[in-house]
């Protein structure tokens, strides 16, 4: 009897944007499986997944753009579903629902079942706004009543987010919800390292995080403690509005950009405060 684990195949569209340490950290922890990464295509200066384990659709050639279009609109991607096939995969595990609405093909091709985790994006937007979005999105509302009947499992990362599946009309009975961990070993607090003022955000800087209503905060908070600092971790789309906010109305402020796991951890150990202001 072979002494191999059996495999899951972890499915992201784009593999794997560096503030998904989650997706790696939880795959990376399976004991009883060997997971396999699978999608379109690599982000650049991303989380790296082992290459021996990961599966791509689009290498940034001509012909990988075009594979990655024909499997986008026509879920056609034999590239993909063979070598998936091979390895004989117990199931499909996809991120977010358009994960798992862009993995749908991919199932019926290996005709196995499919778990999707939703992290808090999708189910909170709102559909008339979700008709208006980008083409995958888009998709993902056309296949939402199939997702329903073929997946397997939904996965919510909190009670807040089963709400608005079963306001949507997800089953009940296949909603369970699964708080994402961490690593207590790895996040512990370091006593040798002096707190300093510093008020610290670690997020992508973009509308839902709320920054923006961090910083008009500062602002306040630092007219009676001018000592505090205000460290941003993260990048995004609104990075720039948002430093000329702080040029405008902060006195003591640094923005670091994204930055790897153990820089984030050595922030957390030396800040005194953690700001997490996202919004609706």
């Amino acid at each position: 009897m072979s002494s191999e684990k059996p495999t899951v195949l972890i499915y992201r569209d784009w593999l794997l944007p560096p503030s998904e340490t989650f997706v790696l950290a939880q795959a990376e922890a399976l004991e009883r499986f060997t997971p396999y990464y699978i999608g379109s295509r690599l982000i650049k200066d991303g989380l790296r997944t082992p290459s021996e384990r990961t599966l791509l659709l689009n290498e940034r050639s001509p012909l990988g753009w075009m594979r990655e279009a024909c499997f986008k609109i026509a879920g056609f991607a034999p590239t993909l579903v063979a070598p998936a096939k091979r390895l004989n995969p117990l199931l499909i595990h996809a991120h977010f629902g358009i994960g798992g609405s862009l993995a749908l093909p991919l199932k019926r091709y290996l005709q196995i079942p499919m778990i999707v985790t939703y992290h808090g994006y999708e189910e909170m937007i709102a559909d008339e706004i979700a008709q208006k979005s980008y083409f995958s999105y888009r998709q993902y509302m056309q296949r939402r009543e199939i997702l329903k009947q073929e997946v397997s499992l939904f996965l919510t990362v909190s009670q807040q987010s089963k709400e608005y599946l079963l306001r949507q009309g997800f089953p009940s009975d296949k909603i369970v919800v699964h708080y994402t961990g961490i690593d207590t070993e790895v996040f512990q607090a370091d006593p040798s390292i002096q707190r300093e003022p510093i008020v610290l955000f670690v997020a992508r800087l973009v509308e839902k995080k709320g920054c923006e209503y961090l910083i008009r905060a500062m602002s306040e908070v630092q007219a009676l403690q001018p000592e505090l600092e205000l460290v941003l971790i993260g990048d995004g789309k609104l990075r720039s509005s948002l430093e000329a906010m702080a040029k405008a109305s902060l006195h003591k402020y640094r923005f670091l950009g994204v930055q790897p796991p153990e820089v984030v951890k050595d922030w957390m150990n030396r800040a005194k405060i953690f700001c997490v202001p996202s919004i609706t």
